[in-house]
């Protein structure tokens, strides 16, 4: 036999792309039995399947090495396809043609790498459980490559690494299940000794990645386009805190559509080194995760809109819970600017919630059991003072957060609109002679009985009615940045409404 099959040898045998209306023209298949390989999950295939990549690497059209159903044990490194030749690696679906290391490999090489433009790994198991090294499952190093329909499990590395040793630009990733790497996930290498965008435009959709031993995806190059990626219990082998997240990203302008964030021992979604500039957190659901559910460290640009904040800071429970411990809120901005978060829900209840355990050999925490308390602590918290970020159109009640509270900022230019704050939609504040205003509310109560001669801080062009709860406070005007009409001593119940311009509050209209 020569091991070339034609149409009716191997089924789905697929047009060249070159000429895909010629009938006569089909990718050559190469069965890696008709070279020798057993597939019986015993014998050593290394030497029949490498005889088989050497054959169909050898012809001068893209070709298909073919897996037929059973188990294939192969040194690392032996499935690298060579530059220069498209090739589509093929099984007969993940649970039926499966490729494994030989048992006690510890190579740190690869079990695949693709190293051709338009080469494709589909319909195959890739399944790291008997290596003892550190190998990743499948390497994407060139453009327009792509994985399929495929199941990657047990990798003692990361189980897809993209752009590892060469620029995997406008990778494929759709209908991709990851289980059980001791790294990463899945992972998109920047360009070495460049900036980090050297595996942009990736396109993923339909992907689930469980139990990753540190974060379940990090991004390192950017402009990557998410869609129904689904991340949960990562970090689970994670020595740093900050290396258990679901979504880790560390360079700009992605695009996260649909995905969901569940139960990580980090944060849903980190943001951080630079990460988060321009991108976009779409119709996503972030829940149960043992941190926040997204965090941003300094980014810029950052949109958030119809997603759903539910149930995080799962780490803060037990007798050291802290109703204001930030790492516990919803939503985290740490010295990011022009944030836009629009239509967002973000809540918690008393709902008890089981723990998320780690492997046996771990020496990473469980996320602890939840009693019937709440641990996610805001809505939203914000750190610095110059902030110009937006929040509308949500519903991010205070009483729905183990604070009490939705929002904390001392940002005067945070804006908040339109958006149900519960208890905190017409917040308090207690009269001082210098009253700081909290930075959302158009109505705010004022309780007690200080005479107010400044109000701080102020934004130019924001209106604030101020409504007296008792007899006794009042403004008096002493200062010169608050400009009224005359002394306002209003009993209670009385209002006055104030305009900011510049760097002052003047007042528009009273009712004593």
């Amino acid at each position: 036999m020569t091991g070339v099959a034609t149409v009716g040898a191997v089924a789905a045998i697929r047009p060249s792309p070159a000429e895909p209306g010629d009938a006569s023209r089909v990718s050559p298949v190469i069965n890696v039995k008709d070279h020798g390989a057993r597939g019986d999950g015993s014998a050593d295939d290394t030497l029949a399947v490498k005889i088989a990549l050497d054959r169909a690497s050898s012809l001068e059209s893209s070709s298909t090495l073919y897996f037929p159903s059973g188990v294939y044990r192969v040194s690392a490194g032996t499935l690298r396809v060579p530059d220069g030749h498209s090739t589509l690696i093929r099984g007969d679906g993940p649970g039926a043609s499966r490729i494994t290391f030989v048992e006690g490999e510890t190579s740190s090489e690869p079990l695949v790498s693709l190293d051709a433009l338009f080469s494709a790994v589909e319909d195959l198991q890739l399944d790291g459980t008997d290596a003892v090294g550190a190998s990743d499952l499948l390497v994407l190093n060139r453009g327009y490559t792509r994985v399929s329909n495929c199941l990657l499990s047990n990798s003692p590395g990361t189980a897809l690494a993209i752009g590892k040793e060469g620029r995997a630009l406008a990778h494929i990733v759709q209908n991709v299940v990851v289980r059980d790497a001791r790294g990463y996930g899945i992972r998109v290498h920047g360009a070495t000794g460049k900036e980090t965008t050297g595996s942009t435009d990736g396109l993923w959709s339909n992907v689930d990645v469980g139990r990753s031993g540190l974060s379940g995806v990090l991004l390192e190059s950017s402009s990557q386009n998410l869609s129904n990626v689904h991340v949960w219990q990562s970090g689970v082998h994670a020595d740093d805190p900050t290396d258990q997240n679901g979504f880790l990203v560390v360079t700009r302008s992605h695009i996260f559509a649909g995905c969901q964030a569940e139960k990580n021992h980090g944060d849903g979604f980190r943001f951080e080194r630079g990460g988060g500039d321009g991108c976009v957190v779409s119709g996503s659901r972030i829940w149960e995760n043992g941190g926040s559910g997204l965090v941003g460290v300094g980014a810029q640009r950052l949109t958030v809109t119809g997603s759903t904040f539910a149930r995080n800071g799962r780490n803060n429970v037990g007798d050291s819970a802290s109703p204001t411990d930030r790492s516990a809120a919803a939503i985290r901005n740490e010295g990011g600017d022009h944030w836009s978060i629009t239509g967002c829900n973000a809540w918690d209840d008393e709902t008890e919630l089981d723990a998320v355990n780690v492997p046996p050999d771990s020496a990473t925490p469980n996320i602890p059991a939840r009693g019937r308390r709440m641990s996610q602590t805001f809505a939203y918290v914000e750190s610095g003072e110059a902030g110009s970020s937006v929040i509308s159109g949500g519903v991010l009640r205070a009483e729905d957060q183990l604070s009490g509270r939705a929002v904390q900022s001392a940002s005067p230019f945070l804006r908040i609109s339109a958006t149900d704050l519960g208890e905190d939609t017409v917040p308090t504040v207690v009269a001082a002679t210098s009253l700081n205003l909290p930075p959302w509310g158009e109505v705010i109560k004022v309780a007690g009985a200080a005479e107010i001669s400044s109000v701080r801080p102020g934004r130019p062009g924001r209106t604030v009615t101020l409504i007296f709860t008792s007899d006794g406070a009042g403004l008096s005007g002493a200062d010169p940045s608050l400009r009224l009409t005359t002394g306002f001593a209003p009993r209670a119940g009385g209002a006055i409404t104030l305009v900011c311009l510049d760097d002052s509050w003047c007042e528009q209209s009273r009712t004593a």
